[in-house]
């Protein structure tokens, strides 16, 4: 093989080309679609797969299908599944594991102490958010847990 600059140029802008055919390629084919839930048996599936012993009971799908609440069989733990592109990502929350929530309306901020996933925002339609917000008051931090603002303090 040549070792000249323009041999080298060639074989990289070949590789260049056929790495960009592949992730086309896959593109096409339905690799690397966006997740959305349409309801909760997907987040179900997944925090049962990535959550050891996690049985999955009722859940609820945000607004915009990016988020999904499970409440584990017996209400011991709540699963939270996110759309991140084209995985999902899982999260189980026990008690006290909510640093802070905050309700405004159907919008619920939830607050952890872990920096991996500082915050979390979901939307629920107004059907679902007083019974769903009670619950997850019921895995805050502090059972007088802030529902209002978006400070650190404490609403008076």
């Amino acid at each position: 093989m040549d070792d000249s600059p323009l041999a080298i140029l060639a074989v990289l802008g070949v590789s260049a080309l056929a790495v960009g055919a592949m992730i086309l390629f896959n593109r096409l084919i339905g690799g690397w679609q966006d997740i959305r839930f349409d309801g909760p048996g997907l987040a179900s599936r997944r925090l049962e797969e990535d959550v050891v012993g996690f049985r999955s009971g009722e859940g609820v799908v945000s607004s915009d299908g990016l988020a999904a609440l499970v409440m584990e069989q017996g209400g011991a733990r709540l699963g939270l599944a996110l759309a991140r592109a084209n995985r999902c990502v899982t999260r189980v929350i026990r008690p006290g594991e909510i640093a802070r929530l905050e309700a405004e309306g159907g919008r619920f901020h939830i607050h952890f102490n872990d920096f991996t996933l500082p915050r979390v925002t979901i939307d629920l339609d107004d059907a679902a958010a007083p019974g769903w917000g009670e619950r997850m008051r019921r895995f805050a931090a502090d059972a007088a847990t802030q529902t209002r603002g978006e400070g650190h303090a404490r609403a008076s």
